[in-house]
């Protein structure tokens, strides 16, 4: 895949390391994705955990998602760095699900998200 996300370019999202079946992506929370308590908006953090499915489902394969679920666990502040790393658990032919977590420069958990990838390679025209 590896092509240029003018979202993940906004977001100032940057890809860290991806090899077959893993990706870690980083962004550092500034002011503009905080919500109304001061800390990261959920939707920076479902973000950053999508853009590393998005890399570590499509480094060998074109893929789109078919599902993905995400329980937050910690806030993130204004200035912090947060880490995303994707996780090929299994794969078939058709989809393949990852567990993506979520985590502060500390290392604490942020984010556990479970994905589930359609491989549109194998779509077959009607």
């Amino acid at each position: 895949m590896l092509k240029e996300s003018p979202f993940l370019k906004f977001l100032d999202i940057e890809l860290e390391e991806i090899r077959e079946g893993y990706a870690r992506v980083s962004g550092v929370i500034t002011k503009d994705f905080l919500n109304v308590h001061n800390t990261a908006h959920g939707s920076f953090i479902f973000a950053i955990a999508d853009a590393a499915f998005e890399y570590a489902s499509n480094f060998t394969r074109d893929s789109v998602a078919l599902h993905m679920d995400i329980d937050f666990r910690r806030p993130v502040k204004e200035g912090e760095k947060v880490i995303a790393e994707a996780f090929e658990e299994s794969t078939g032919k058709t989809t393949s699900l990852y567990r993506i977590i979520v985590k502060n420069e500390e290392g604490k958990l942020v984010a556990y998200v479970t994905a589930l990838v359609f491989h549109i390679d194998n779509r077959r025209e009607v």
